[in-house]
């Protein structure tokens, strides 16, 4: 009998050290665009559930390319899916950018995480990309929230995947090095892209935004099959930039960190709008319709 509830009594008091140890590591929300099913976010998961307690918000089908949309005017549905070794996972039915904001304000109110994770996107997004991923724009919602956050992207040639282990290794590097460093700060969101091969990456680079016109980046218009107007996208990144960018990093087989400002203040262009004589601009009268 006293073996009995000695063997309880162990049982419970490892439990409550195994939950005291899971409540220690740090909260961390992990969404995408490629959807909660994608293999890149999977990959992102398993790096990282060792060194965090990892819940996931993410689109129930892929939103790649949403940018920075938000659903804002219906309902959202959204449905806990079965997790993996104390991950939960959440599906939203809307943008990456509408999963971090309805997880950061509901569903992890109580819970709250310490950092915001996006990714690994299947693609890069380098340069004037930032503006178009949803990927990135998962990442920056959590730093409109005053949260750390961190996109990751993995380049790949047409039609095929990265290394996702390998570009999941690179992901957890930049990320400890990062912290240890006290990065990033509250609000900070920081855009990690990781080069094909991923095993073959010649090291982390930091750089700057890439600003390099796409080599091709226009709509071609078609006849649809009951003679309908239709318009079909045409796209091409470019293929480098100048030394210092993330696109000419990432060319050069470098994983490339950037920090990426939420101010879109154009300050050097203020002192030019400063200098209109707008107190000199009565506002016009109003005119009879003709």
């Amino acid at each position: 009998m006293k073996r009995r509830l000695a063997a309880v009594l162990l049982a419970l008091l490892t439990a409550t050290l195994l939950t005291a140890a899971e409540v220690a590591r740090p909260h961390v929300l992990v969404t995408n665009d490629d959807g909660i099913d994608a293999p890149g976010l999977a990959a992102l998961v398993e790096a990282l559930r060792v060194d965090y307690r990892i819940t996931v918000v993410a689109p129930a089908q892929e939103q790649s390319g949403m940018s920075h949309s938000i659903t804002y005017r219906t309902p959202v549905l959204v449905e806990e899916r079965p997790g993996t070794e104390g991950v939960r996972r959440f599906a939203v039915y809307a943008q990456p950018a509408t999963c971090t904001r309805i997880a950061v304000t509901a569903l992890l109110a109580a819970d709250p995480p310490v950092l915001v994770l996006a990714g690994i996107n299947r693609g890069d997004n380098s340069g004037r990309a930032t503006w178009l991923s949803a990927t990135v724009a998962g990442a920056r919602e959590g730093a409109l929230a005053g949260l750390p956050a961190v996109a990751y992207s993995a380049a790949a040639p047409r039609g095929a995947d990265p290394d996702w282990a390998a570009a999941a290794r690179w992901a957890r590097l930049v990320l400890q090095r990062l912290r240890v460093a006290g990065l990033p700060a509250q609000g900070q969101l920081i855009n990690v892209e990781i080069p094909h091969p991923a095993a073959g990456a010649c090291g982390v680079l930091v750089t700057r935004a890439g600003m390099a016109p796409n080599r091709e980046d226009r709509y071609e218009e078609k006849v649809g099959p009951n003679g309908e107007r239709l318009f079909v996208n045409r796209f091409a990144p470019p293929d480098t930039d100048i030394p210092g960018t993330d696109v000419r990093g990432l060319a050069d087989g470098f994983v490339t960190v950037t920090s990426l400002t939420l101010d879109q203040t154009d300050y050097r262009g203020l002192p030019a709008l400063m200098a209109v004589p707008w107190a000199a601009a009565p506002l016009p009268a109003a005119t009879a319709a003709p």
